[in-house]
């Protein structure tokens, strides 16, 4: 396997990484919507964390995911496109 297949195959792992990353984080925003006041009081129930502490937890879930997103999928793929397009530039 040349350099070229490679760059290609890394950068198509970490862009599907980074799709299958974004339908998870829409899907768990939008099934935390409507059920978030039952859930939060089960918590209450069942942990004995208030409300504000389960949405600040929440809050806290979803930009960790973000930012594992951005920086672990996202900002590599870019990095081997790019690197991708200079290698098939140095290299005709």
């Amino acid at each position: 396997m040349d350099t070229k297949e490679l760059l290609n195959i890394l950068r198509n792992i970490h862009y599907k990484c980074f799709l299958i990353g974004v339908i998870f984080f829409i899907l768990a925003a939008f099934i935390y919507m409507p059920c978030k006041c039952y859930v939060a009081n089960l918590y209450q129930s069942v942990f004995g964390i208030s409300s504000t502490a389960y949405y600040n937890m929440w809050a806290g879930f979803l930009g960790i995911i973000k930012t594992i997103l951005i920086f672990l999928f996202l900002i590599p793929g870019l990095a081997i496109h790019w690197t991708e397009i200079a290698y098939k530039k140095n290299h005709q």
